[in-house]
This record gives structure tokens, C-alpha cells and sequence, in this order.
């Protein structure tokens, strides 16, 4: 607005100038009448510059706050959406609170095929190969029930609990029942987790403190009740990871529910007996980690423990309280940069619920707890960019003196698991295993698997 003010002053200026140089008009003697014609447009030049300086000053008192024409008003961001919370609303933000949350979508598209030829209890979700006793067999399998899908809450941080990083979790796949093109939805994680430097706590459902490491094959039920030890399950956990050197330690507790896996009930009273028994299960993990040798991958060892216990309403082997406890040692080894090699060993009683004792935890007709010891092991070879191979050996033996007739013995695999990465995250995977499952009184179920499958994750 004062640049046009002034711009008006220089116009008013270069107009008397002209006037003034301007030729005399025809007659010699009309000076005094000139003077009065330039007298008179100075005037009108003055009284325009007065209207345009006044209509300025208007403009300006009204552009002011508070006055004549009101503000655009500024629109507020939109609140966050939280899943299952209803209508957004306006938050509440605390002072010291960070609301800069992100979600981040993740997960695979995927079909897996099954061949096998000795049928095991499930063809999708294999966890021993029936006798054929029963009856000769094999199988076929195709199903999409592993396309995954999970969100990540990364962020935010609230200054109010020590400035805390907030973390979290959802994933979900359709490996839950239902008919072949009507699967069923599952979860698989859900859980918040805190954060400060070395130290954080989680509430919800992830894998188990106890045995943590998981072999390439047998893609859902990895290679469980035959080796493999853990699984999910609904958990409070604290952890502890200071850095020390160049290697990094790690203690790790948590209180899950028992009975979330075999969902025992050894009294037929319609209550699970881990439930009905008033505690949670107890688990802990102490690890260590460091990298060695070889560039960008590092050697760690773990051992850690479970003690669960299962309540029964009227005593079975003269017990109403039954025990479960387990043990177990993680090893990961790098050799070479194509060479790892990965495993874990095992002991314990009473572990079905942990996956272990060949899916047996508890004898009623002999009123005996399953004693059990196991473990897997594999290497990791990467031939190229392209391709890797993972040969391993798994197995799973009960204490036969704990079982009655017709049980599971033992329980092993030999295996070699192929993957094929074509870039992205585009990978096929063609997994051989030859699975055998000894019985008490039974003849043995042997088992050529073969399951194929191509994924695209995103």
C-alpha cells in the first residue's frame, strides 16, 4: 500500500513537469491564462492524491486483526483414527506428549502346495505322520492361508513416562480354519511395546521368551512337536539389552497364560487346566551377542527356561497341581560370509503346551508327567545372489517309560529347504523333508514332503 502512495506522489511530480516544459499555446499574450489552467490541474492532481491516500488508510485499518474483515480461520489437523476406537475426536494432547505416531502396512501374498506320501495329521499344518496301521496314503494340499498382513505403530514418544518410544503391532494371516476358498482370519501378533535406550516392556501376543530361534522349513507349524520348541501366546515382558564392548547382552522375563497351545483339560471339567490353575507360566532368557569374523553378521548364544503349571479338579496320579518346566540353549554361528550355521537343544516335562514332548505333555492312565529332550539344527548356504540352500535334521523324543500304547515315540525329520530370491520380494521356496514318526505299539509313519510355494511380499 506505501508503494502506491509513493507511486502517486512521483506521477503527481512528472505531470507539473510536463506541464511546466509544455510549448506556449498560439497567443504570445495568454501567459497569465496558462498559469491559471496549470494552477487548476495541480489542484485536481492534489485532490486525487488526497482520495487515493485516504481509500490507502481505509484499507489498512481494515485489513488489521480484530477489525473489519474477519481472518481466514486456520484449520486444525485432523485426530489420529485408532483402530476400534469409534468416532475421532478431537485429542487431548498433554504437555511433553509427542502425537507424531506413523503406521506402516506390511506383508506377503502367497500359495503353498503339499505333496505328501504318508498322510500326516493335517496336510497344511503338519506336526507328525500318522501310522499306517491306519491305512496307507498320501496327500495333496493348495491353499492361500499364509498371505499375510500386519501394520507397525512406530512412534510416539511421551516425555510424561520418561520419554518412552512407543511401538506396536497387528498381523494377522488366514490359517485359522474354514473351508478351502472361506478361510478363516488369525492373529498372529498383537501387542504395544515401550521403549528407553536398553531397557523395554510389552503387553499383548508374540513369540515365546523360551526357544527363540526357528528352523527354514515347515513353513507354519516349523517343524513344532518334532524339534522345534515356542510359540505364541498373550504375555506381559520386560527386557534388558545393555551394550557391553562390542557385544550386547540380553535378559529377557515374561508371564504368559498356559494352555493357550494344547489347551489341555485332563479333568473333562470344560476349563483348561493351565487356566484353572491360577498362574501364569513363568519364562526367561539370557543372551549374548557379538559380531565376529564376519562382516555384518554376528554369533550369539542364549539360554533360557520356562515353569508353567496345569490345575485339575480332582487328583490325577495323586497330584491336583502338575508341574511343567523346560530348558533350552540357542546358538546362531556364522562360518563364512555363505556359511551359517543355527540350532537349539533342549529338555523338559510336561512341554505339549511348549510345543515339545512329540505334542504329549501328560499320561492320565499312567498318571505320569512326559519327560522329554530334542533339538534341530541346519546350515544356511548361500550358492549366489540368487539362491540359497538350508540343509537340517530335527527331533523330538519322549521318555518311552512316560507313555502308554499308541503313543508317539519319537518324532524327526531330515530336511533341505531351497529358496529362490528373483528380486524384490519376490521368492519361491521348494522344501524336501523326510519325516518319520515312531510309535508305541505301531508301526512307524514315514513321510516324502515336498511343499512348494511363491510369494510377493509388500
Amino acid at each position: 500500500m506505501r508503494i502506491l502512495f509513493l507511486f502517486s506522489r512521483v506521477l503527481l511530480a512528472t505531470q507539473i513537469i510536463i506541464a511546466a516544459a509544455a510549448p506556449a499555446p498560439g497567443r504570445a499574450d495568454s501567459t497569465a491564462v496558462e498559469i491559471e489552467e496549470l494552477k487548476k490541474r495541480v489542484a485536481d492532481l492534489e485532490a486525487q492524491n488526497r482520495r487515493m491516500a485516504q481509500l490507502l488508510s481505509a484499507l489498512e485499518a481494515r485489513l488489521q486483526p480484530g477489525q473489519g474483515i474477519a481472518q481466514a480461520p486456520v484449520p486444525a489437523p485432523a485426530p489420529k483414527a485408532v483402530a476400534g476406537s469409534g468416532p475421532a475426536s478431537a485429542p487431548q494432547k498433554s504437555e511433553g506428549a509427542d502425537d507424531s505416531a506413523r503406521l506402516k502396512v506390511y506383508g506377503m501374498l502367497r500359495l503353498d502346495m503339499d505333496i505328501d506320501t504318508q498322510r500326516p495329521n493335517s496336510p497344511q499344518v503338519p506336526l507328525f505322520i500318522t501310522s499306517p496301521s491306519g491305512g496307507q496314503g498320501g496327500s495333496f494340499a493348495m491353499h492361500p492361508r499364509l498371505t499375510r498382513v500386519g501394520i507397525d505403530l512406530l512412534g510416539p514418544r511421551l516425555r510424561s513416562l520418561g520419554n518412552a518410544e512407543l511401538s506396536g503391532k497387528l498381523e494377522t494371516d488366514f490359517e485359522n480354519g474354514g473351508s478351502e476358498s472361506r478361510q478363516i482370519i488369525r492373529i498372529r501378533h498383537a501387542y504395544v511395546k515401550a521403549t528407553w535406550k536398553g531397557f523395554s516392556l510389552l503387553a499383548g501376543q508374540t513369540w515365546d521368551v523360551f526357544s527363540p530361534l526357528i528352523p527354514t522349513t515347515n513353513n507354519d507349524t516349523l517343524m513344532w512337536n518334532a524339534g522345534n520348541l515356542g510359540d505364541r501366546r498373550p504375555q506381559l515382558r520386560a527386557a534388558y539389552e545393555p551394550k557391553v564392548g562390542k557385544g550386547q547382552f540380553s535378559f529377557t522375563g515374561a508371564i504368559g497364560v498356559t494352555g493357550v497351545v494344547d489347551a489341555l483339560d485332563l479333568d473333562n471339567n470344560g476349563f483348561a487346566d493351565g487356566i484353572q490353575s491360577m498362574r501364569p507360566d513363568v519364562q526367561a532368557r539370557i543372551g549374548y551377542s557379538r559380531p565376529l569374523w564376519v562382516a555384518n553378521q554376528a554369533f550369539s548364544l542364549g539360554a533360557s527356561t520356562f515353569t508353567g503349571w496345569l490345575g485339575v479338579s480332582k487328583p490325577i496320579g495323586g497330584r491336583t497341581v502338575l508341574p511343567a518346566d523346560g530348558y533350552n540353549f540357542d546358538l546362531t554361528l556364522p562360518v563364512a560370509s555363505a556359511l551359517a550355521f543355527r540350532g537349539e537343544g533342549w529338555w523338559g516335562r510336561n512341554m505339549s503346551d511348549f510345543r515339545g514332548g512329540a505334542g504329549q505333555g501328560f499320561t492320565v492312565s499312567q498318571g505320569r508327567i512326559v519327560r522329554g529332550r530334542g533339538g534341530w539344527g541346519e546350515f544356511k548356504v548361500r550358492l549366489n545372489r540368487y539362491w540359497s540352500v538350508a540343509p537340517g535334521f530335527t527331533t523330538d523324543n519322549p521318555v518311552k517309560a512316560d507313555l502308554a500304547a499308541g503313543s508317539r515315540t519319537r518324532n524327526r525329520a531330515f530336511y533341505i529347504a531351497n529358496r529362490l530370491t528373483l528380486g524384490g520380494k519376490m521368492e519361491i521356496g521348494l522344501d524336501y523333508l523326510r519325516w518319520r514318526t515312531d510309535y508305541f505299539g505301531l508301526l512307524p509313519g514315514f513321510d516324502n514332503r515336498i511343499n512348494i510355494f511363491v510369494q510377493y511380499g509388500f
